[in-house]
């Protein structure tokens, strides 16, 4: 079969959803199938507000065996398209959310047009509310195919013009991929058929995080054996930096020689918060904003803990990429994590935005080098039992060649 994926970013953007996208590809591509992604030639959701060229990109390539299509968005094309969708949603009109999420991120009509033209066997698009998912549905309107939706959605940023999207559009997709059961009753609450919802989950291939140098990532940055608490992904609002900030004092005052490394892609927001804050030159915060890939796993390697105290996650790539790796995870006590991380088992669970918390947890974890281990291991099994790669393309390719013989 052939697959033609639809997304506003795709790598060398590092964003779960795009980390997620490319390992199944790569796999379905492993079994004989085909799989074109077409995407923008940005790589940063920031970028879309001011788009930038970037020349290291190409229109066309090919990564993995997967065929990448990256559609040009220039700023006057974006400048209409989004004043056209915001004058939409502030008028009230009937219609006129509809024609919002028509015209907003990633502002790339043409993208039905070039998937049309593929003839694809199957379309998928990711993630909800960019409007690849109304591309996705034109182009299944017109070829006769049918398509799917990933929405990746963070129920707490479901706005009420967004539920009336998401109750028009939903239904018309020949099936929806949830990563959580939790997702999955958000969805059917919302008047969504329960049949054509499935829980899927994500997954990461073992094989990009082989090997790992602990001691040169250490050794890089002038550490030795301080303890090494990791914040791993994009560096933007709702990820709970700012109460990993917090945290830190409190967590100093037991543990004075503690490290945090902020590492992931950065972002305007990032930037005013952390060098505007008090702690933006103490020498035991060290921010690293980009790195090659194969660094993740010295990364993952070096650290004693990851910390994600995110409230803007639908699943949680990371805590899985940190357990493949043994090592335990703090999670904020939220929908998509609360299924992920068995507190107190393979992890901790804070409440969002809780720097005493989160200081305390960490600590725990800090001082317990036996509690550290036991709970890594968990998270290890559980993840090479449930969210191996193959595993969840086993289901996703089981699914996808179900509804193209219907």
């Amino acid at each position: 079969m052939h697959i033609v994926a639809l997304t506003h970013l795709f790598f060398p953007a590092q964003g779960g959803t795009e980390i997620s996208l490319r390992q199944w590809a790569k796999e379905l591509v492993n079994r004989g199938h085909q799989v074109t992604v077409i995407t923008s030639n940005q790589t940063a959701l920031e970028a879309f507000k001011h788009p930038r060229t970037d020349l290291s990109l190409k229109a066309e390539e090919v990564l993995d065996g997967i065929r990448i299509l990256r559609l040009p968005l220039t700023p006057k094309q974006r400048y209409v398209l989004a004043k056209t969708g915001a004058m939409a949603l502030r008028s009230r009109l009937p219609g006129g959310d509809r024609l919002w999420f028509m015209t907003q991120v990633p502002h790339l009509p043409q993208m039905i047009k070039t998937a049309q033209e593929i003839k694809p066997d199957l379309i998928y698009a990711v993630p909800f509310p960019t409007a690849t998912i109304y591309y996705a549905s034109m182009v299944a309107q017109k070829t006769g195919c049918p398509w799917v939706i990933q929405p990746h959605l963070h129920m707490k940023d479901i706005n009420p013009s967004l539920v009336k999207v998401l109750r028009w559009i939903f239904p018309k997709a020949s099936a929806l991929l949830t990563n959580t059961l939790a997702e999955k009753v958000y969805l059917i609450r919302q008047g969504i058929q329960e049949e054509k919802i499935h829980v899927l989950g994500q997954g990461i291939d073992l094989s990009l995080l082989e090997g790992g140098d602990g001691h040169r990532f250490r050794s890089d940055h002038g550490l030795t054996d301080e303890p090494l608490i990791l914040f791993l992904g994009r560096k933007v609002e709702n990820k709970g930096i700012d109460t990993l900030l917090e945290a830190m004092p409190l967590i100093w005052k037991g543990e004075a020689r503690a490290v945090l490394v902020l590492a992931g892609q950065s972002s305007p927001y990032f930037q005013t918060l952390y060098n505007g804050h008090l702690l933006a030159h103490d020498l035991r915060i060290i921010s690293v904003d980009d790195f090659p890939e194969e660094e993740k796993t010295d990364l993952l390697k070096a650290c004693d803990l990851l910390i994600l105290p995110s409230q803007a996650e639908s699943f949680g790539v990371v805590f899985l990429e940190a357990w493949a790796k043994g090592k335990p995870v703090i999670g904020a006590r939220i929908p998509a994590v609360e299924e992920m991380i068995v507190d107190g088992e393979d992890g901790f669970l804070i409440p969002y935005g809780d720097p005493v918390s989160l200081a305390i947890a960490a600590q725990k974890l800090i001082r317990d080098p036996g509690l550290r281990q036991r709970m890594g291991e968990k998270g290890k099994f559980k993840m090479e039992h449930d969210f191996e790669i193959n595993r969840v393309t086993d289901r996703m390719e089981a699914l996808f060649l179900s509804l193209i013989k219907q």
